[in-house]
């Protein structure tokens, strides 16, 4: 009799570890996006600027939502990305300069803020910054300005046709250029095409158009995607190369001519 209930107990305490593990998961995956309501006269594209996130990635959270489908009604539910926590602004840490062999990615990793807010509030839109050059650091501050900040009209990515899905390394393209387009080159995906690129480690996303192609040998024989400065920095990454998974579709015409 005490070898069954001892068998019983064991099952019991079984199963509580079990729900504990997965009310742990659950909890933790609810810790990364914020629910929000939706209120009178509110619009998607007003939340996103707001929440300051993309339309790929809230997609990606509500897959009711894609396929361009912007719609939104008043009390639904719609999920949000959490922005990196800011810290409280300081005279010390307003503003940084510049030095040696710094770049922006090293600057966001010292002050512990979002790059995406960080290159936008300082109107970084190229991969460039110089010795000397004061940035923008505190957290709240470039959290408000990035929010103000002009930007393009973000692409959707519509599933018609052939669906391709690849994972590879994605690194920002090295150009002088000042753009706060969403550009992408890839290795087969026809010009024109639009192409969404999620970061793997953080799971941002967003949507770029490909300009041209990478060769398949020479310095970007290793290398899935490029993208434009301000379209990388969308994806919140830690540096200049980041793993990603692309999918984009192929229509009939550029499935044959493969």
């Amino acid at each position: 009799m005490q070898f069954k209930l001892s068998k019983i107990m064991k099952k019991i305490l079984t199963a509580i570890s079990a729900m504990l593990i997965a009310f742990s998961a659950a909890a933790q995956s609810e810790g990364a996006f914020i629910l929000h309501k939706v209120a009178p006269k509110e619009t998607l594209y007003s939340l996103v600027k707001r929440y300051n996130t993309n339309f790929a990635t809230v997609e990606t959270l509500n897959p009711t939502l894609a396929n361009g489908n912007s719609d939104i009604k008043v009390g639904q539910t719609i999920k949000f990305p959490k922005n990196t926590a800011v810290s409280t602004p300081t005279k010390s840490s307003t503003v940084h300069v510049v030095k040696a062999n710094e770049t922006v990615f090293s600057i966001s990793k010292l002050y512990n803020v979002d790059i995406s807010n960080l290159v936008e509030a300082n109107k970084i839109t190229d991969n460039t910054i110089k010795i000397g050059q004061k940035l923008i650091v505190d957290g709240a501050t470039l959290v408000d300005l990035a929010s103000k900040a002009p930007r393009e009209e973000e692409l959707r990515l519509k599933p018609v046709g052939k669906s391709i899905k690849e994972t590879g390394i994605a690194e920002v393209i090295k150009t002088p250029n000042k753009s706060t387009k969403y550009l992408a080159l890839h290795r087969t995906a026809p010009i024109g095409t639009n192409i969404k690129v999620t970061n793997d480690a953080t799971g941002h996303t967003i949507v770029a158009k490909v300009i041209g192609n990478l060769n398949e040998k020479g310095p970007d024989e290793n290398i899935m995607i490029k993208l434009s400065p301000y379209a990388y920095y969308q994806l919140r990454p830690k540096d200049s190369r980041l793993r990603a998974t692309v999918e984009f579709y192929l229509s009939n015409n550029d499935v044959v001519s493969q």
